[in-house]
């Protein structure tokens, strides 16, 4: 005898899938949303996350990610972007919290929704078009997007002899902050600076406006690490959506600036 569920799929127990087994289910996977505050929900039960498959042909609209506790009032969720397709530029592995698309587009997501009652896709702005969506629940948790996120942005800067440098990393958008992993400074000398003023490397939309404090003298073809911060988490601006800067003084004569940072954008 052969046990099946209430839908007719055959009960497998423990064992595991394996080739070809094609699993029956009647409950439809896909919805369109092709207006202003149509939405896709799923309601949870214990549940850890929800991956979410959008795919549109031709779209002018967009889409957030949004949970409710008592399933009437909802929170934005920020999504995880397994895979983000849109207008042919890819963007991998980064927050968002919405996806807009301005003509074809698809992407996976990822959002944590342990601890909600409800989630739900929601098109926040309707110009023409839909998008296809599909969402599943598990209760099972996704390390991709548990785990730290990659930097997959950097600014580097340098300068003429004896002229301030600045890292400059633009506004990352609406709600957006920035994410910051690492800021690295250097100097280098073509001739000998016997100085003994203090260089202060100044930030800005940094919180506590953190500055570092450095001796500026040089020898003749010499190099110096004046700054490699790395926190253990990364360090997130104060202000969203607006520039964040470092800045290195100018050094002396015949003294060159080099500035890197790395940093992801998020909210």
């Amino acid at each position: 005898m052969i046990p099946f569920d209430a839908r007719g799929n055959e009960y497998l127990g423990q064992l595991d899938n394996i080739n070809n087994l094609a699993i029956t289910d009647a409950r439809t996977a896909v919805h369109n949303l092709a207006a202003a505050n149509a939405e896709v929900f799923v309601d949870l039960a214990g549940d850890a996350v929800c991956v979410i498959d959008m795919r549109t042909a031709a779209a002018v609209l967009t889409v957030v990610f949004e949970g409710s506790i008592d399933g009437v009032n909802y929170f934005p969720l920020p999504a995880f972007a397994n895979q983000q397709l849109l207008a042919a530029a890819i963007t991998q592995e980064q927050f968002v919290p919405s996806v807009t698309y301005a003509t074809t587009g698809n992407g996976s997501y990822t959002v944590g929704v342990s601890g909600y009652r409800r989630f739900r896709v929601r098109c926040s702005a309707f110009t023409s078009g839909g998008v296809a969506v599909a969402v599943r629940a598990s209760v099972a948790d996704q390390i991709i997007y548990s785990r730290p996120v990659p930097s997959i942005l950097h600014v580097t800067v340098t300068a003429a002899a004896n002229t301030a440098a600045t890292i400059t990393l633009p506004a990352a958008g609406a709600g957006m902050f920035h994410y910051i992993t690492n800021i690295h400074c250097t100097r280098n000398a073509t001739a000998i600076l016997a100085g003994t003023a203090t260089l202060i490397i100044t930030s800005t939309n940094l919180p506590g406006n953190p500055a570092w404090s450095n001796g500026n003298a040089m020898v003749a073809g010499g190099s110096q690490l004046d700054l490699n911060y790395t926190p253990t988490t990364p360090l997130k601006s104060l202000v969203a959506n607006t520039a964040t800067t470092i800045v290195m003084p100018a050094a002396g004569a015949a003294v060159l600036n080099r500035g890197n940072c790395s940093y992801y954008v998020g909210f």
